[in-house]
């Protein structure tokens, strides 16, 4: 009998989304069956798919599979201070490949540490004996942390213990060769965890590791929102993994400690007798590393014995009772590293759509629930520090959690940090707030990544559209697009204009073709790229395509393509770029359409407007996205424009277009960009304010470059 799976069980089967399992099926490259609404698949299919993919006979698919399945070990760079440490993360994990079993090699490595660190005492190791063999063996007396060293041998518990063979002996002998030596602060042994786990299985659970740079910036500014007078906090890190976050925290408020003349060994027992941290993660075997390195920062007494434990536990922190933490009483600060883009079970994802405000009809994304989860952990007063993707700030899907943050937290600070993360683009933010509604007057001090600090109000994140915190806005350009917004007569494309995506082939390589001398078969047509539209301008690049739409995956309606004129802009790029076509161009979906509908305006007054610098920089400002999406367009505000003078707007327009003269092309530009910056009533200073921020586009001579230009 067949057995048939769901699309989201074929997607995990394959490692790929959703909607690439759906694109698949409609390509002919899966073969589903319709069970009602849904789509259905024969698990024995899925099964030859993913062996076809695995073994790489099918590579051109292989290549397109989601970028989650991205495999492989590497050493994640800046993770600690100590470079010898990277070294050493880089040779323990050539030495264990896929044979070692990652638990005995940072088994080794954890008593290497402990030894080092002076809390087991150094043994001589006969006959090349590694230590981890020694102790599993009953040959090396682990004293009171045998229990942690049992855990964190035996995590992972479906897996059971691992038993090393000949070859995992010899492996770890190898390992005990490298020299390890203790360094403060520097999490080896979450390092090592990271280097051997699959990039795979880090990117299904949004798990990435914190550089420490932006773990010390991140410490320093919670820390600093509590006064040294006050106490010993109460700090949490939700997701803590390996203890990098909550191994500064220590060791930060250990030094306060020390500051008041208190001896080191008194400062250990006293934050451990206050249980001062406390840490929640799903990872069996990074909730033990996080055990060790907390125990190895207590002051080594010769004795053996483990020291006061923290409460560090396998937890997920979604799953805390919203009125505060088991066991215990609410937190001062919560702290961490949340995960980004964790993949939930539609029935948990329902489940969390429940209970939390911030899981949104766009998806629940895991790191907007982390926020709202560690304000209900905190105190009144609090303070909540994270590590967040700087996507947070403007994109439409995360509106939701930056409006219970604006509404109900004092916004303390926020740090643009740049792309941190090797081998990960996204930029990241710090964030740190206060559970308390804002003072009216209240404002948030902004850091770029130059260090270079601006305050910002509040209450203008409250009032943008979709609350977006329009961090890289100053006051004074905040102004402009506030002014640009309230001009007379300013209208949008809400409701006035036709879109059109580009062709989504489903396969570029057997739909898109380049003839060689321009010898093109009867039946095929140019087809425009992304990289063929400038501004003012149509490019070729060579790309021919027969317009067959029932073979592609994705297609507008013929008629949008065919349109008499229209619109064609680059879909892709932190720039708007739009150029005019009345040739009834084929496009590909990096270059999007749009027919403007608006009584009264002339469609090359539009295409002005669009290219000018005021819109240029509106967009630039309060989207801040590298993607130009349909409901961007759609909230610019578009200067109100008499008749007469869109002719002349347009006389311009017609003339720059046809000219191929750089100089005249610029010229001519500018002059249209006079025109429009008079109609929003701008006024010398804004104009100047505009101008430096937003110069001509780039791409304003290209097209009168290209040979193959089309105009």
């Amino acid at each position: 009998m067949k057995e048939w799976i769901t699309v989201a069980e074929a997607a995990r089967m394959l490692s790929i989304s959703t909607a690439s399992v759906r694109n698949w099926a409609k390509a002919g490259r899966l073969r589903g069956i319709r069970v009602g609404r849904s789509l259905a698949f024969e698990r024995a299919e899925v099964e030859a798919l993913k062996e076809s993919l695995d073994s790489g006979r099918m590579a051109r698919l292989r290549s397109r599979r989601n970028k989650t399945a991205a495999d492989g070990a590497f050493v994640p760079a800046g993770y600690v201070r100590t470079k010898a440490y990277e070294q050493l993360a880089k040779q323990a994990a050539e030495i264990a490949g896929d044979r070692l079993d990652p638990r005995l090699a940072l088994l080794e490595l954890a008593l290497k540490l402990l030894m080092s660190r002076g809390h087991l005492a150094a043994q001589p190791a006969p006959g090349g004996e590694s230590l981890a063999e020694r102790y599993l063996g009953g040959r090396l007396d682990a004293g009171g942390f045998r229990p942690l060293l049992e855990a964190l041998y035996r995590s992972d518990g479906g897996t059971g213990s691992p038993q090393p063979d000949g070859d995992a002996l010899r492996r770890l002998r190898e390992l005990a060769q490298l020299p390890v030596v203790y360094v403060e602060g520097d999490d080896l042994l979450g390092l090592v965890h990271l280097s051997l786990a699959r990039l795979r299985s880090r990117k299904l659970t949004g798990a990435y590791y914190t550089p420490s740079a932006i773990v010390e910036s991140l410490v320093y500014d919670a820390l600093g929102e509590w006064p040294d007078t006050g106490g010993l906090p109460r700090v949490i890190d939700p997701c803590c993994g390996s203890g990098n976050v909550l191994i500064r925290v220590y060791m930060a408020l250990k030094r306060r400690l020390t500051a008041r003349g208190l001896d080191p060994r008194e400062a250990d027992r006293l934050l451990r007798e206050r249980g001062a941290l406390t840490g929640f993660d799903i990872d069996d075997t990074a909730v033990c590393l996080a055990r060790l390195n907390l125990a190895l920062l207590a002051e080594p007494d010769g004795s053996g014995a483990l020291p006061a434990e923290f409460s560090i536990r396998r937890q997920d922190a979604l799953h805390v009772p919203i009125s505060g933490s088991p066991g215990g009483g609410r937190y001062d600060l919560v702290i961490g590293n949340p995960p980004w883009g964790f993949r939930f079970a539609p029935e948990e994802e329902e489940r969390l759509q429940r209970r939390f405000r911030t899981a949104s009809a766009f998806g629940t994304e895991s790191f907007g629930l982390f926020i709202e989860a560690g304000l209900a952990m905190l105190e009144e007063g609090g303070v909540l520090a994270y590590v967040l993707p700087e996507s947070l700030l403007t994109v439409d899907r995360h509106a939701g959690t930056r409006r219970l943050i604006a509404e109900q937290t004092e916004m303390l600070g926020i740090a643009l940090a740049g792309s941190p993360f090797a081998g990960v683009s996204s930029p990241v933010v710090t964030l740190t707030l206060r559970k308390r509604p804002p003072a009216p007057g209240h404002a948030v001090a902004v850091r770029d990544e130059r260090g270079r600090t601006e305050s910002i109000a509040q209450r203008r994140f409250r009032t943008n559209p979709g609350c977006a915190f329009n961090v890289r806005a100053s006051g004074a350009e905040h102004a402009v697009l506030e002014r640009m917004r309230a001009a007379p007569g300013v209208w949008n494309l809400r409701g006035r204009c036709d879109f059109a995506l580009g062709i989504v082939t489903g396969d570029n390589g057997a739909h898109v073709r380049e003839f060689p001398d321009d010898e093109v078969p009867p039946g095929w047509e140019p087809v425009l790229r992304g990289a063929d539209v400038s501004a003012y301008g149509l490019g070729h690049s060579g790309r021919y395509i027969r317009f067959e739409p029932d073979r592609f995956q994705q297609t507008a309606p013929e008629a949008l393509y065919r349109a008499p004129e229209k619109l064609i802009y680059r879909f892709i790029g932190a720039d708007l770029v739009f150029a005019w076509d009345d040739r009834q161009r084929l496009t590909l979906n990096s270059a999007n359409i749009i027919i403007p509908r608006a009584p009264g305006y002339r469609l090359k007054y539009v295409l002005a407007a669009l290219n000018s610098r005021p819109v240029r920089f509106y967009h630039a400002l309060a989207h801040a996205s590298v993607k130009v999406l349909r409901r961007h367009l759609e909230s610019l505000p578009l200067p109100a424009c008499p008749p007469e003078e869109q002719e002349e707007i347009v006389a311009l327009v017609d003339r720059l277009i046809a000219c191929g003269d750089p100089e005249e092309r610029l010229g001519l530009y500018e002059a249209i960009d006079r025109r429009i910056m008079a109609l929003y009533g701008l006024d010398e200073d804004e104009r100047r304010l505009i101008a430096n921020r937003i110069g001509p586009p780039a791409t304003l001579n290209r097209a009168a470059h290209n040979k193959k230009r089309l105009r």
